[in-house]
């Protein structure tokens, strides 16, 4: 950032006197607080939800809210399916049905969950389970042993240190598609969704048939994560991410899988500011990794993995490839972007170096703000592994909504 941009300050608006010294903040201070000490108190009284009554008092001048649950129930596309190693026979994997409660806004303390799995007011399935609410939130897990597939609702409560019951509507999106790995090659392969960041635990799983085709009916919502792997990674072939996912909507996709994997993608703009969307990113290029594959048997061994490390707390292009503005490319909702401003950013987390890069771009047409986009970035980077010239490539995406 430009050093003039950096300690510039707003001049204040036309008519509007500054105030300078700190007695004339302390008196605006002073009438704030004298102005807020005035307030009717029942104004912030607790929330509560008709027939129950809760502990959840919302914050001053944060605005208010209920406290709400949301209801994720996951249908397997499948029961089983068959998974193959490189270097092992095939074995059966098996999948469950689960549902997914995630809790916000409660007062803090160990609560009596009960639910119910509805089919526009049937009862489908029920439970209980105990759970316990830390900085306001929860999150319950429940395999099933089944599925249901005409769900519709998911009736809740929760009786404890707040006393709480609702109704919430099951909504499903379907992405479907394909995976393809740049080599011609196949490996077992699988999509997994993480709702709620990797902090949780929770995360459904989508096979990828031998085709490469995948088709799953899964919760509708916003995923923090999505990562699809193969049997194949770190040997012959990195993963595909896509972060801040939309999946409110039915989708498709190609996924294309090569040497390089675009890892932590982060989309941002200006609050107030100009148009300009940045996007950081780290790279981590497969040939670099084999650099460190001193035997040559095709993967990185634990004592092959301490001279890694050494090199990443010497250098941030240890494992990264170094890229210039070339060797990007952007589109926004499929259309390519032209980049603006290309840096290179070293990424430290207190004993290795990584490199990021941020991107800068003037998206055209300009996103409408409030409205999920989908950026996706794609690189390719010319390496030398063992006297062999390699081009890595590696494909990711974002999603990025303007404030």
């Amino acid at each position: 950032m430009p050093a003039a941009a950096r300690g510039q300050s707003r001049p204040s608006a036309p008519g509007v006197p500054r105030c300078r010294s700190a007695w004339c903040r302390s008196w605006a201070w002073g009438a704030l607080l004298c102005a807020w000490l005035s307030i009717d108190p029942s104004l912030f009284a607790q929330t509560t939800v008709p027939g129950l009554r809760n502990a959840f008092t919302a914050q001053p001048l944060a605005g208010f809210s209920e406290p709400q649950v949301e209801a994720l129930l996951y249908n397997p596309p499948l029961e089983q399916y068959r998974w193959k190693e490189l270097d092992a026979e095939p074995v059966t994997r098996t999948l469950e049905a689960r549902l997914v409660l995630f809790g916000r806004g409660f007062a803090d303390g160990a609560y009596r969950l009960t639910y119910r799995i509805e089919r526009a007011g049937e009862p489908l399935h029920s439970g209980t389970a105990e759970v316990t609410v830390v900085f306001g939130g929860f999150e319950r897990e429940e395999e099933l042993g089944r599925g249901f597939p005409d769900a519709t609702h998911v009736s809740y409560e929760l009786v404890g240190a707040a006393a709480v019951r609702g109704r919430t509507e099951l909504r499903w999106s379907r992405l479907h598609g394909q995976v393809k790995y740049l080599d011609g090659g196949w490996r077992s392969t699988y999509a997994e969704l993480h709702p709620n960041g990797f902090a949780s635990k929770v995360q459904f799983y989508v096979p990828v048939g031998e085709d490469g085709r995948f088709d799953a009916r899964l919760p509708a919502r916003v995923y923090s994560v999505v990562n699809v792997n193969g049997a194949g990674y770190s040997r012959d072939a990195m993963e595909r991410w896509a972060w801040d996912y939309d999946l409110t909507r039915d989708r498709e996709e190609l996924f294309t899988i090569g040497r390089t994997e675009l890892y932590g993608i982060h989309a941002f703009n200006i609050v107030g500011g100009p148009s300009t969307v940045f996007v950081a990113f780290r790279p981590t290029a497969l040939t670099r990794i084999l650099h460190f594959d001193a035997d040559g048997d095709g993967q990185v061994s634990d004592q092959e993995r301490k001279a890694l490390e050494a090199a990443l707390a010497r250098s941030p292009t240890a494992i990264g490839p170094e890229l210039r503005s070339e060797d990007v490319t952007v589109w926004m909702n499929g259309v390519p972007q032209k980049i603006e401003q290309f840096n290179q950013i070293p990424e430290y987390d207190g004993k290795l170096w990584q490199v990021q890069y941020l991107v800068q771009f003037m998206p055209e047409p300009r996103p409408v703000p409030g409205v999920w986009q989908e950026i996706k970035l794609e690189v390719r980077s010319n390496e030398t592994l063992r006297g062999r010239p390699i081009v890595d490539f590696g494909q990711g995406s974002v999603g990025f909504c303007r404030k």
